[in-house]
């Protein structure tokens, strides 16, 4: 009778003490927590990340890997609002989907929306046969269209093109006209 009591009083304190003890070490933000609560749910990871409470955005850095609907978002630096699901990236800025590759110095984007915006030198989107390359970029991932401005060189299909602006369908593998 007495080992019974002991073995329940030894239950009841590790109910209480237990949840203390595992939440002793976790911070109050972690970026995948808190990006769980979305319906789109990201997946995040960095070299190191950090939390401004002020501002209310994780900042990333070294690595960081944004994995969301089929796409993910690579990148040097990153910022991320947890409730809004913007991203702000630089460095190397990267969209992956599918085939398709896209390029920029840096990216905006909405996770929760359907259009990337890219900047920089070296904006561009590639795939097998398709070479796109301008001064910006703007993606929109539902409609798949790929707008370009400024310097725009293609190469589609072997042949060679310069232009200042081109709207580029991907599922229909063409211009926009």
């Amino acid at each position: 009778m007495m080992k019974i009591r002991i073995s329940l009083l030894l239950i009841i304190s590790l109910m209480f003490i237990a949840p203390g003890l595992s939440e002793a070490g976790t911070p109050g933000h972690t970026i995948n927590t808190d990006m769980a609560k979305s319906r789109y749910q990201p997946v995040i990871s960095a070299d190191r990340t950090s939390y401004n409470e002020e501002s209310g955005l994780y900042q990333l850095t070294g690595n960081v890997r944004i994995q969301c609907a089929g796409r993910t978002i690579a990148a040097n630096n990153a910022k991320v609002n947890a409730n809004t699901l913007q991203v702000w990236a630089d460095g190397r800025a990267t969209i992956t989907e599918g085939e398709l590759t896209f390029t920029g110095d840096a990216l905006y984007a909405e996770l929760s929306g359907n259009t990337v915006w890219f900047f920089g030198n070296r904006c561009g989107v590639e795939r097998p046969g398709l070479v796109i390359h301008g001064d910006n970029m703007q993606y929109n991932w539902e409609t798949h269209i790929v707008i370009f401005d400024g310097h725009v060189l293609w190469v589609h299909r072997g042949k060679s093109n310069t232009t200042s602006h081109l709207e580029f369908d991907l599922e229909k593998d063409d211009v926009v006209r």
